[in-house]
């Protein structure tokens, strides 16, 4: 294992990645505590070569570092990058080089796709298919701080260590289930730029508030100008707006500016000057919004729960059959779009999804297939015409 800030010694490695290996494993330690984008302090890489290992840990937080070797590797499609949940580390890379690497293979994404549980952590995966035990001792340590122990080298390395017999097994397994196609078209999502545009659904979902159909919107529109804001300042959501502010505005929705402006929101006065008048708008926009066409949504969604309630059901059925989360297929909100949206325009119903999930989901909405309880259970049949 080579510990290093040297831009040489990580030329070197890389290329004698190029000439070895035809994938590389790959991890960061990075912090984000008073910015919006993390920021890299340790970059790990490993490659096998006659089953002995190869580790590089480099040392790159406040050093000068020449990454072209490393990014010449991300850009190889004939190199695989082996990650572990590695959206972060894929976020990282896009902000340093304004590209993403192609031809990833995240051993996390993976292990849903076989059916071994849901977001597994590392540590999981490690104990799963090799029987090892990790120290997570070092998990949530600043890596901004100098200098760093031995201990702490090692557990860096150790990120990388057993990801690459991690990544092996994992392709023996995916062979063996006959699903390579599922983990090539769910890898190819981290390949693209919009999968790192903020997530507002999972940002809505940590907002602790009586949330109602009526709200949902506005606070989807005000969480999505906070998330701009920090990102074009490079701060924590909550250096620009607090949640609890947040919370604060949308319980007293002011009916005038005057009264808007009394109301603690930003974090820094500065945002306020900028932000404030943006900020009522959509307050403004929303309160003038036709009661009676909300009404009439509401009603009209409530016709429809059943069958969304009916969708939840063949979900669950269906990723019990293929022993995998039902998170991998489908989300609520994509089993509500498929009911409310008659354009089919949500991953549910693309790649293999549609033949696990989608056909006979859309069968069901439009009453061409049932789900009844057989003798081994639920099961779905074909309604005559």
């Amino acid at each position: 294992m080579i510990f290093t800030s040297s831009s040489d010694k990580l030329n070197k490695f890389c290329g004698e990645i190029t000439q070895n290996s035809n994938y590389v494993a790959i991890d960061t330690e990075f912090v984000r505590i008073n910015t919006y984008f993390p920021e890299l302090c340790l970059l790990q890489l490993a490659y096998k070569k006659n089953n002995d290992k190869n580790i590089i840990v480099l040392d790159v937080f406040k050093k000068k570092i020449n990454y072209e070797p490393f990014i010449d590797i991300l850009k190889n499609k004939k190199i695989t990058k082996v990650l572990h949940a590695g959206r972060q580390d894929c976020e990282i890379f896009l902000n340093l080089f304004s590209f993403l690497p192609q031809n990833i293979f995240d051993t996390q994404v993976a292990a849903m796709v076989c059916g071994i549980g849901d977001q597994e952590s590392y540590e999981n995966l490690a104990m799963n298919f090799l029987n090892v035990k990790i120290d997570k001792t070092y998990q949530y340590m600043d890596w901004s701080k100098r200098p760093l122990s031995k201990s702490q080298i090692n557990y860096a390395a150790n990120d990388v260590f057993y990801l690459c017999d991690i990544y092996e097994k994992q392709k023996e397994l995916l062979k063996k289930l006959n699903r390579n196609d599922w983990i090539k078209e769910e890898n190819q999502k981290l390949t693209k730029k919009n999968t790192y545009d903020h997530n507002l659904a999972s940002i809505y979902k940590k907002i602790r508030f009586n949330k109602t159909s009526t709200n949902k919107n506005l606070i989807y529109e005000l969480l999505d100008i906070r998330e701009k804001i920090a990102k074009k300042f490079n701060l924590p959501r909550n250096q620009v707006i607090k949640d609890v502010n947040l919370i604060n505005l949308i319980k007293k929705l002011p009916q005038k500016f005057e009264d808007f402006e009394n109301i603690p929101l930003f974090s820094k006065n500065e945002l306020k000057d900028i932000y404030a008048k943006k900020i009522y708008i959509i307050i403004e926009s929303f309160l003038k919004k036709d009661k009676i066409k909300n009404s009439v949504i509401k009603e009209t969604n409530e016709k429809l729960l059943e069958i969304i309630d009916l969708l939840k059901i063949m979900l669950k059925f269906k990723c019990n059959e293929y022993k995998i989360p039902t998170r991998l297929i489908a989300s609520n909100q994509d089993l509500e779009d498929l009911v409310l949206n008659e354009n089919y325009n949500i991953p549910a119903l693309k790649g293999w999804r549609f033949d696990v999930f989608g056909k006979e989901a859309i069968g069901l909405k439009n009453g061409e297939i049932a789900i009844y309880i057989g003798k081994q259970g639920l099961d779905l049949i074909k309604l005559k015409k």
